[in-house]
């Protein structure tokens, strides 16, 4: 039952991953490689999650945004186009919303009058900004580690130069 949760949270994310490449003006040949990018950083990030794997969420997420950048490194050589044009909104799905939305209502929290809570309070926050920044950080590299190696080369590059002189 767990695996099929996986699959589906794995649509949700292609899903998603396919409407900010439509946002961001990707050409209409390269949504399908953002679709299929999208599933498996979904389906990386919420199977490394599973009770029996248990590899909490920022070394998930640094997993899925690995497989992300080297998936759409090879799918932009292999199709002659930018990798970023494939990976910047195939990892936005695995942006830690929840962890940052908690962490702004926390310091929303902290400007009231302190009262017995307040420590409890500033642990939440510190906690969920933390984790959002330790996320954040696990998705910039994963997605710059593949184009680091790879010196941000694509395999259209020549001919798009040698097509303006």
């Amino acid at each position: 039952m767990e695996l099929i949760e996986v699959i589906y949270k794995g649509l949700w994310c292609s899903c998603a991953a396919f409407g900010f490449g439509v946002l961001f003006n990707a050409p209409k040949r390269c949504l399908w490689m953002i679709l299929v990018v999208g599933f498996l950083g979904g389906v990386v990030k919420f199977g490394l999650m599973l009770p029996e794997i248990d590899g909490g969420i920022v070394f998930s997420t640094f997993a899925a945004s690995l497989v992300i950048g080297f998936t759409g490194v090879y799918l932009g050589n292999w199709k002659r186009f930018i990798p970023m044009m494939i990976t910047i909104p195939s990892v936005i799905p695995l942006v830690p919303g929840a962890f940052a939305y908690k962490a702004m209502l926390g310091l929303m929290e902290l400007s009231r009058i302190p009262d017995e809570n307040y420590g409890q309070i500033v642990n939440q926050a510190i906690y969920n900004g933390a984790m959002t920044l330790f996320i954040l950080l696990a998705i910039t590299l994963g997605v710059t580690i593949p184009l680091l190696i790879f010196k941000l080369e694509y395999a259209g590059k020549g001919e798009v130069a040698l097509k303006k002189t």
